[in-house]
């Protein structure tokens, strides 16, 4: 059952204490402008959530990465452009089973290469390779709850998530099916985590941060 956020805490958390490797929530990459040509058009298929969303690839000379709504009917027009030189403005850089993933939403664009604004967002395009796809974070959790479902093609799926606070800023913390340790599972509001390559993801525009059990470390440092 899912607790809700219990802002009282805050009263009774005078600061967040962190480490030199670790950064501020408001500091994580958020959107970036990236070009290439579109294609390998999917879905709508079940995301992570068991939600269909429409997909495809962008292809810049021998790399490829997916392109995905961040939610269902976020971008119902990715499709419009296939099988031509484009550039995403404000898509969210993310990963998803390991493999980098742009993320697109209400504020994204995808225009022609040869648009006015394309070719104004060609000063601050960013490559591929430095997209920024994992973070180490520390905060206290605010809430935590669980759900779990059945997907489309019949297979189970259980997700915990929390609410965390460092201090100045909130992001949704999610972690999938194996995942779910009982570290995670044991933890209250008020707890202080620390996090070390947790996965970077966006749900409506807001950070989301998933735990992979194979490359994420969770401590609790600090039982408040």
């Amino acid at each position: 059952m899912e607790s809700p956020p219990t802002f009282g805490l805050l009263s009774s958390i005078s600061q967040v204490s962190k480490s030199s490797h670790h950064q501020s929530l408001g500091s994580i990459q958020g959107r970036v402008n990236v070009r290439g040509r579109l294609t390998g058009a999917w879905g709508p298929l079940p995301n992570h959530f068991s939600e269909p969303v429409l997909g495809a690839v962008l292809v810049v000379g021998d790399q490829h990465i997916t392109i995905e709504e961040s939610e269902p009917g976020a971008f119902p027009e990715l499709h419009n452009l296939l099988e031509t030189e484009v550039v995403l403005i404000d898509a969210l850089p993310g990963v998803w089973r390991d493999q980098p993933r742009l993320y697109l939403d209400g504020r994204s664009s995808c225009l022609g290469f040869d648009d006015t604004d394309a070719k104004t967002a060609l000063d601050n395009i960013t490559r591929l390779g430095l997209l920024r796809t994992r973070a180490n974070v520390f905060g206290h959790v605010l809430s935590i709850g669980q759900r779990s479902g059945v997907r489309v093609d019949g297979k189970p799926w259980s997700m915990v998530s929390l609410m965390l606070w460092d201090g100045a800023h909130v992001a949704e913390v999610v972690a999938f099916g194996s995942s779910i340790s009982q570290r995670l599972l044991a933890l209250r509001p008020g707890d202080a985590i620390s996090m070390t390559g947790v996965e970077l993801g966006w749900r409506s525009g807001v950070l989301q941060l998933r735990i992979d059990n194979r490359k994420t470390r969770l401590e609790t440092p600090l039982r408040q």
